[in-house]
């Protein structure tokens, strides 16, 4: 059976997803018939082109410049730096004006840029001036997500059903071109299964979108959905409506689901897959292991179209920039988490509780395979957290090897991180690591068993810094019992931080309680109430709560994010943080 396996819209431009590239990969390697298409990236093009622009009635001045500006941020056109870097070669929406005002106001001349990173810079907002008016037509868009709203809490399928129906009768730009490219990659692949990853709400709507068109043209052909947004939020599926669209939804790790789909088994041989049978939702899951990740192929991305990726620089910040610019190959050291104790993650689902690393060899040999095929040497871990005991087996291997790589990932922020460990990892290409200083706070670390303290995140962050490695933090606020002073010492230590160069990045987030974690098994020892759920059988994963704060938590997160914005681009060190809240 032939299979094709689509990341769909929408995602970050700059990079493939990691999952079809590894599924590729294993089914080859089990002597099936596997190709795939990034249909994410190739509506962007479609919608980022002068002809693109055309039925969105955007002004000639933004159609005349929209390919070269593509062209330069794919790398196809260096060039064009010398020309977007000075004013008056872009149109000047809302976000290149701000730009544009803000190197007036502040005589930064860009933070310093050279001028192809200014031209990037500026090309990349110019971009997001183009997807803020081509919102303002579809609502629903966003430049790496689509229709995420609709998705993020859907308790019943019929709501998304009925805005799906409503697009396409509308024939949207959305939908009519979404539907062209996944009839072109049915007509030239032809094949006789289609698996679509979900990684994010954000890729439901157009996940269903491309499942509706091939069950529309062509409904002898399978199709099975996946990834990260099933495995969180559809384990309590009960709701058969979805099953009009796919006719397999499977969990977890989606090696064994898809070969045993691939391969025809009959539905006791199915792995953690739900059907819909006799009009009702029925799951299966036969007993066999999960496949080792030592064992796995490294990862295949032909069929992707490796040149046409788009680089975005938005954000003046050097390590916020690694998420949406470079071409960075996506690989995964470990399936599961090292420590999977924190009381507010998943740590009962699959992704997080079954921890299964590879041997730093094996890695070793996965990168080298991936810099052969792609031409890329950088490298995003995309682990849940980076165990020290393998980073330190990884860096001797990529130095005795002499690899020249760069790379970065999550971490925790934890003691085993030494300074000697931190200076290899410098040595073998390691440029920045993202870790969660969640609420940086003792007493609520504590009871969220972080297993870290500030005092020893302060010394891991000053030891990186040392070492040249960027650093990023996850904060976050509204954590149950966090109390209004604790949250005003949570952003001083991160002024601190951040006005001493050892922090160099953070973001807020705001608490979520989910339906898999320790807290919602135990909401009274953490002092919060669960609320009535609307009653439904399809996603389930974010949780009411009341959890009594002493303040408005949505005042609360935008006077933090407004603060550490300040932060990281070198101002506001001097006001008070009280002012900030």
């Amino acid at each position: 059976m032939k299979t094709l396996l689509i990341t769909p819209p929408l995602l970050q431009p700059n990079t493939p997803y990691a999952a079809t590239p590894i599924l590729t990969a294993w089914l080859r390697s089990q002597g099936q018939e596997a190709v795939q298409a990034d249909l994410s990236l190739e509506l962007l093009l479609k919608l980022f082109s002068a002809a693109g622009l055309a039925p969105l009635d955007f002004d000639e001045e933004y159609r005349a410049v929209i390919d070269e500006v593509m062209e330069f941020l794919q790398d196809r056109n260096p060039s064009a730096a010398k020309r977007f870097a000075k004013r008056g070669a872009l149109p000047e929406g809302p976000h290149v004006l701000r730009a544009w005002a803000q190197e007036k106001q502040f005589g930064w001349n860009f933070r310093g840029l050279d001028r192809h990173d200014r031209a990037r810079h500026l090309c990349s907002l110019f971009l997001d001036d183009v997807a803020e008016a081509a919102a303002r037509i579809d609502p629903y868009f966003g430049f790496s997500r689509y229709a995420e709203s609709l998705a993020a809490t859907l308790p019943r399928f019929g709501k998304l059903r009925e805005v799906l129906e409503h697009s396409a009768s509308q024939r949207s730009f959305f939908f009519q071109t979404l539907e062209k490219l996944t009839d072109e990659q049915v007509e030239k692949h032809d094949p006789q299964l289609v698996a679509i990853t979900v990684p994010f709400p954000g890729c439901l709507f157009g996940a269903l979108a491309i499942a509706r068109r091939i069950k529309q043209t062509c409904p002898e052909i399978k199709i099975v959905l996946g990834g990260g947004y099933a495995n969180t939020e559809l384990r309590e599926l009960t709701d058969p409506e979805i099953f009009d669209f796919v006719d397999y939804i499977v969990l977890d790790s989606g090696m064994l689901p898809l070969l045993r789909i691939a391969e025809g088994a009959e539905p006791s041989g199915l792995v953690r897959t739900f059907v819909r049978e006799d009009g009702s939702v029925r799951f299966y899951d036969c007993a066999e292991p999960p496949i080792a990740h030592d064992t796995l192929p490294p990862p295949v991305y032909d069929g992707l179209p490796m040149g046409s990726y788009v680089g975005l620089f938005e954000v003046l910040n050097p390590l916020t920039r690694l998420w949406s610019d470079g071409r960075w190959n996506k690989l995964v050291l470990a399936h599961g988490c090292c420590w999977s104790r924190c009381a507010f993650c998943d740590t009962s689902i699959d992704y997080i509780c079954r921890y299964d690393p590879a041997r730093p060899s094996t890695v070793c040999d996965w990168m080298e395979a991936i810099m052969e095929s792609t031409g890329f040497n950088g490298f995003h871990f995309v682990d849940e957290a980076l165990p020290p005991a393998l980073i330190d087996g990884l860096c001797d291997e990529i130095l005795r090897r002499g690899l020249q790589v760069e790379w970065w990932g999550n971490i925790r922020f934890e003691k085993r991180l030494t300074q000697e460990l931190i200076g290899k990892m410098a040595a073998a290409g390691c440029i920045a690591v993202t870790g969660g200083l969640e609420t940086c706070c003792d007493r609520t670390l504590g009871l969220m068993k972080k297993g870290i303290t500030v005092e020893s995140a302060e010394r891991v962050l000053a030891d990186f810094a040392d070492a040249g490695i960027m650093t990023h933090a996850y904060l976050m606020y509204g954590f149950p019992t966090q109390t209004r002073e604790e949250t005003f010492q949570s952003l001083e230590t991160v002024r601190r931080l951040m006005d001493e160069g050892v922090l160099h990045s953070a973001f807020w987030h705001r608490f979520a309680l989910t339906a898999h974690s320790e807290i919602a098994r135990d909401p009274e020892r953490f002092g919060i109430t669960l609320l009535a759920e609307e009653p439904g059988g399809f996603a389930r994963n974010e949780i009411p709560f009341d959890g009594h704060f002493e303040t408005d938590l949505d005042a609360l997160g935008e006077a933090l994010r407004a603060a550490t914005y300040n932060y990281q681009h070198g101002a506001g060190f001097e006001v008070p943080v009280e002012d900030w809240l």
